[in-house]
C-alpha cells in the first residue's frame, strides 16, 4: 500500500510538472532579455513589395533603426534605389529623394511554432506608406509576419526573413502565430495590402532579410 502511494505521488507530481512547462512554454510570449530599451541598426540587401496582381516595387537596399524591449520593437527604415514596373519608373516617398522611401512600423514578438521547436516572428504593423511611382500614387499600409533568429542564444547578431508563400506570387508565406498560446491569423483585411492612385486595395508580400546589430549582447527568449 505504502509502494501504491509513492506511485500515485510520483504520478501527480510529474503532471503538474508537465502542466507548469506548458503553461511557461505555452502560454508565455517570447521576449528580448533584457527588457530595457536596446537601440539597434540595421542593413538589408535588395527586398521586393510585390501584389497578388503581380505589381511590384523593388529597393535596392535598406537601412534602419530602433529599439527592443521586451516584446516590442520600434522601427525606422530607410529604403533607397526604389523602382517600380518592373524597375522601370523610380518610386520616391512624399517629401523624400529621388528613390528613397521612408518608413515607420512597431514589432510585437510572437510565435510563429509552437511545435516541434518554438519559431519567433516579429508581427509588423506599417504606419501607412505613401509614394510616387512615376505619375501612380501607392499607399503601403497592414501588417505582416518575418521571422526572427538566433532564438536563446546571447549575441549581438539577429537576422529577420520576410517571404512570400512562393517566387513571385504576392502571397505572404506567413500569415499564423501564437500569441499567449492562442493561435491567431492576419485576416484579408489586416494583412500588407498596396493601393494604387487610390484604387482597390490589394494583397501584398514582402520578400527580404534584414540584418540587426544591436548595442550590447541581448537573448531572444524563447
Amino acid at each position: 500500500m505504502q509502494r501504491l502511494k509513492l506511485v500515485v505521488l510520483a504520478m501527480m507530481a510529474v503532471f503538474a510538472l508537465s502542466a507548469f512547462v506548458s503553461s511557461t512554454a505555452f502560454g508565455a510570449d517570447a521576449e528580448f532579455l533584457p527588457t530595457v530599451n536596446e537601440a539597434y541598426t540595421g542593413t538589408s540587401g535588395p527586398g521586393t513589395l510585390e501584389t497578388l496582381a503581380h505589381k511590384n516595387i523593388t529597393c535596392s537596399s535598406d537601412t534602419s533603426e530602433g529599439s527592443l524591449t521586451g516584446r516590442t520593437v520600434s522601427i525606422h527604415i530607410m529604403l533607397a534605389g526604389c523602382k517600380g514596373e518592373n524597375g522601370l519608373v523610380t518610386c520616391t516617398g512624399l517629401g523624400e529623394i529621388s528613390g528613397v522611401i521612408l518608413a515607420l512600423a512597431s514589432g510585437l514578438l510572437v510565435y510563429d511554432s509552437l511545435t516541434p521547436t518554438l519559431g519567433v516572428a516579429i508581427l509588423i504593423t506599417l504606419t501607412p506608406i505613401h509614394a510616387t511611382c512615376s505619375i501612380v500614387l501607392i499607399e503601403l499600409t497592414g501588417k505582416f509576419l518575418c521571422l526572427i533568429t538566433p532564438v536563446e542564444t546571447v549575441t549581438k547578431h539577429f537576422e529577420i526573413n520576410c517571404e512570400q508563400s512562393s517566387a513571385k506570387s504576392g502571397d505572404p508565406k506567413e500569415t499564423d502565430y501564437f500569441e499567449g498560446g492562442v493561435l491567431k491569423t492576419i485576416s484579408a483585411v489586416e494583412g500588407l495590402s498596396t493601393s494604387f492612385n487610390h484604387g482597390t486595395a490589394e494583397s501584398s508580400a514582402i520578400l527580404t532579410a534584414e540584418l540587426l546589430l544591436t548595442t550590447n549582447n541581448i537573448t531572444l527568449m524563447g
